[in-house]
Parts: structure tokens; C-alpha cells; sequence
């Protein structure tokens, strides 16, 4: 969350989502070191983002999500 509250990195993001560049965004995301599966989703007021666990063999449903909204402008 630290990473995201960075106001540059947050306008990279944001940049890259307003202009439609998906495999941008998620690079930007995936830099920040998660290891959870990541979903991302675009909206007209800002972008939204799930994490996941991974599924595995013992567990074919991921147990646990976060989503995370943020929201364009002030």
C-alpha cells in the first residue's frame, strides 16, 4: 500500500490506465514484488485491482481476495 500511496507511481499508473495500456499497468503493479495473483480492471473514475492467493492442487478456489479501488483526482 506504501508504494501505491507514492504520488508519481500513482500517476504512472494512472496515466498508463487512462490511455488503455492493461500489460503497462500490470507491469507497474507486478514491480511492486507482490506474489499474490493479480487482477486489474479499469473504470471511467479510476482502477481497481484484486489479489488473490493461488490456487493450488490441494486447493483449487483461491481462499482469500483483496480488491483495491483507487480513484482519479484529488
Amino acid at each position: 500500500m506504501d508504494r501505491l500511496e507514492d504520488e508519481r507511481f500513482a500517476k504512472k499508473i494512472m496515466s498508463a490506465a487512462q490511455q488503455g495500456k492493461k500489460a503497462e499497468v500490470d507491469h507497474l503493479i507486478k514491480s511492486i514484488g507482490l506474489k499474490a495473483f493479480i487482477i486489474t480492471r479499469f473504470t471511467p473514475t479510476g482502477v481497481i485491482y484484486e489479489l488473490s492467493t493461488h490456487p493450488n492442487s490441494s486447493s483449487p478456489v483461491s481462499c482469500c481476495t483483496l480488491t483495491v479501488s483507487m480513484k482519479w483526482g484529488t
